[in-house]
């Protein structure tokens, strides 16, 4: 029987969803080991006056007014790094990890390069430069939750149920300069209730941890195990499709309403 060959990964992510995704391929056969590297988003850098406004932008004044309010009451809730860390430890035990402020600074990439990964998987991160993205000898396969190239971008679901696309797709992709616009190895597509009878909003973020995350994970293995063997097949996207952006506010309210008048 021909021995396949295992792989070493490294994990790059920014949430905890993306920890589930490393420990599930920790498990496999296929991978000989998992370095998890967590990040923080690029908002989380902005400053006190930039990160009011991109609330105000998300979540209305209603977000903004929650937040300050947890600050006020909570001034020593762990950071992203701790929190990350601690995900990491509970969901990963054994696995290397290590945290980079930011991916692109020279001593983040001396410490990728010192890996030297197979392969990277990337789920979460903000877009990834050249000198990032080429350092694993097999390249980044990114786990995008919406179907490429017609929802490539930010918010998963959520433009598909305000355009009234009764389906959303999970997509595994190799990682290029554009955002999600690598070449597609493998791509799904799941049922979605347009007309839910909670909040869209709350259905949304259920709908992600409960088909879409355990899904894209299933996935993500698959295409590693194809990695491995050497049987992984790759298909060029259409261009001229741009990015989704995050969903503002105004969005929000927006698909609140079409919602109520499809029930």
């Amino acid at each position: 029987m021909r021995r396949v060959p295992a792989l070493d990964i490294a994990v790059l992510t920014s949430s905890a969803q993306g920890v589930e995704l490393a420990a599930a391929l920790a498990r496999m056969t296929e991978v000989r080991s998992v370095t998890v590297v967590t990040t923080g988003l690029l908002s989380q850098r902005l400053g006190p006056l930039d990160k009011a406004r991109r609330l105000h932008r998300d979540d209305g004044l209603p977000g903004l007014v929650r937040a300050v309010v947890r600050r006020l009451f909570h001034p020593s809730r762990a950071g992203k790094r701790e929190e990350l860390a601690s995900v990491v430890s509970r969901a990963c035990p054994g696995v290397t990890h290590i945290h980079c402020d930011d991916l692109h600074a020279p001593s983040s990439i001396a410490r990728l390069r010192e890996l030297a990964p197979d392969l990277g998987v990337v789920f979460a991160t903000y877009p990834l430069r050249a000198e990032v993205f080429t350092i694993p000898r097999l390249g980044c396969l990114n786990l995008h939750l919406g179907r490429a190239p017609e929802f490539r971008g930010s918010s998963p679901g959520f433009y598909e149920l305000l355009e009234g696309v009764p389906e959303v797709g999970v997509t595994i992709h190799r990682v290029i300069a554009g955002l999600d616009a690598g070449p597609i190895l493998l791509q799904e597509v799941f049922p979605l209730d347009l007309a839910p009878s909670e909040d869209p909003i709350s259905y949304l973020r259920n709908y992600q941890a409960e088909i879409l995350m355990p899904n894209g994970i299933r996935m993500m293995a698959r295409a590693v195990e194809r990695m491995a063997l050497g049987t992984a097949e790759e298909h060029w996207q259409p261009t001229g499709r741009r990015p989704r952006r995050r969903a503002s506010h105004r969005l929000k309210q927006e698909l609140r309403r079409r919602v109520a008048g499809r029930r």
